[in-house]
């Protein structure tokens, strides 16, 4: 927040000094002039200008901004009336009114007592007309030299101009320091400091448009959960603020992708290998010193990678670093993975060659490891079940390369939608999605965002009938007493 204590405090005293040099060239004035009451008067404001710094020590902030502006309306007043209006102290309401609202701005900024200003602006307002419809009537006792009126006018007039540009030039620096301030912190993770998912999100779209080579990475935290079980959740947001402040460093795009996950986006470069440069994060990572209230702390990462053109494959290679990702994490932890295994572990053997998702032995091979985790008390998942209800009619009416696009359109809904899972094709017209990470946090929005993306697209008359995808969809989460993933989908 721009303003603050010190600066309001500062701000006030150099309005009340300013105000109090004004009052004594004032006093001058009238008293050369012969004009007795407002000798008098102004003799009453340095004393009032002297106690509003008083004031202004005690931070009675709200007092002080009502009892200027009160002084300088009954003043101009006086000095309009007594003087006639070619004085020109009728000006000065104008900027007062603007100083005025600003002070209440800066109380509600500064969540101070708050008095409303524009009662006090309004009858300024009145004051304002109704001394010059008073001297239509009632001619002013005194006169001034035509040459003190002169003067008196452009000093007014210098005086309200220079209030109100910088009133206004400082809201409109306060506008734009509050939503550089805010755009910051909706696209940065306030713990770790690092660009949050939203932000990358938008980097995505900048990346797709591209038709150069990237090399992406997903990384976790080995062990988190246990970190959190054992020495608290304030000890875990000192893991990840540290790690936060590592990564930061670094030359690369790294953003918090959720919970205890990090993501790395880079274009390739011919002088830097890819791996190696994830590799020695990974080893700063296990060098690090992570010591809690005297806790010493073992903290390693594994990380997942992918490499992908810019313009064609970015989700793809999203959901492939995730995938090396999970196996890292069930192969050993604290390692890069950047190829899945050889032979029969290869990543085409287990991919579905007309989606592009991962096939019916994937599946079989990730329900193996998830009943693993369940006989370990370490799972947390959900599965999505969808099952494609028009494919049979499109192969039959328009041909077996429609029904194609027809399961290759709607698969790429899913993708879309379960970023962060990995996602089967387990029959010809029935897909899988496991649900791990953000997305198992974010099930029950992403599941009716499935639902609805398929009701739209099914109701869409407007495109062929091949593109009008329509799906039966359910959903089924793993909890406590569970015996294996078959009972999971059986509820």
């Amino acid at each position: 927040m721009f303003m603050t204590l010190k600066r309001t405090k500062i701000l006030g005293w150099g309005m009340a000094i300013s105000f109090l040099m004004i009052h004594i060239l004032m006093i001058c004035v009238f008293y050369k002039c012969g004009v007795t009451p407002m000798v008098i008067f102004n003799a009453f404001s340095i004393v009032f200008y002297v106690f509003m710094l008083f004031v202004l020590y005690k931070e009675w902030f709200p007092f002080f901004a009502i009892a200027i502006y009160l002084e300088v309306a009954a003043h101009m007043t006086c000095a309009v009336i007594l003087t006639g209006w070619n004085s020109g102290f009728q000006i000065t309401l104008i900027g007062m009114s603007v100083l005025a609202l600003y002070s209440e701005y800066t109380g509600r900024a500064l969540k101070l007592k708050i008095i409303r200003m524009m009662p006090a602006c309004i009858l300024g307002m009145f004051l304002y007309l109704g001394s010059y419809v008073y001297l239509q009537y009632h001619p002013a006792p005194y006169s001034l030299p035509a040459k003190t009126e002169y003067a008196l006018s452009l000093l007014w007039g210098v005086i309200v101009f220079v209030i109100m540009l910088f009133v206004l030039q400082l809201l409109v620096y306060i506008a734009i320091s509050s939503e550089n301030q805010l755009e910051y912190q909706l696209s940065h993770d306030k713990l770790t400091g690092l660009p949050n998912r939203y932000y990358l999100s938008t980097q995505f779209e900048n990346v797709e448009k591209e038709n150069s080579d990237y090399w992406i990475a997903i990384s976790d935290i080995d062990n988190f959960k246990k970190i959190n079980d054992n020495y608290g959740h304030n000890c875990g947001d000192y893991v990840l603020k540290t790690i936060g402040e590592i990564f930061g460093k670094k030359d690369v795009l790294v953003g918090r992708w959720g919970g205890e996950e990090f993501l790395f986006l880079r274009k390739m470069e011919k002088d830097t290998d890819p791996f190696k440069y994830v590799d020695d994060i990974r080893k700063e990572i296990e060098q690090t010193d992570f010591s809690y209230e005297g806790q010493k702390l073992a903290v390693t990462m594994t990380f997942g990678m992918s490499y992908f053109r810019g313009s064609d494959g970015l989700y793809g290679a999203i959901r492939d670093a995730d995938e090396k990702l999970y196996a890292g994490k069930h192969s050993g932890k604290n390692k890069v993975v950047n190829v899945m295994g050889g032979g029969n572990d290869s990543a085409t053997s287990y991919q579905d060659p007309l989606t592009r998702v991962k096939n019916k032995p994937a599946y079989e091979k990730m329900i193996e490891s998830l009943n693993w985790d369940i006989q370990n008390k370490t799972a947390q998942f959900g599965i999505v079940i969808i099952k494609l209800l028009d494919v049979a009619m499109i192969n039959e009416r328009y041909g077996h390369d429609k029904g194609n696009d027809y399961i290759v359109g709607a698969s790429k809904i899913i993708c879309q939608i379960f970023v962060n899972s990995q996602v089967f094709r387990i029959g010809g017209d029935d897909f899988a999605v496991v649900l791990t990470n953000r997305d198992y946090y974010d099930r029950d929005k992403l599941f009716e965002e499935l639902k609805d993306r398929y009701k739209e697209t099914a109701e869409n008359s407007a495109v062929s009938a091949w593109e009008r995808y329509n799906a039966s969809c359910r959903m089924a989460v793993y909890a406590d007493g569970d015996e294996s993933v078959e009972t999971v989908l059986s509820k």
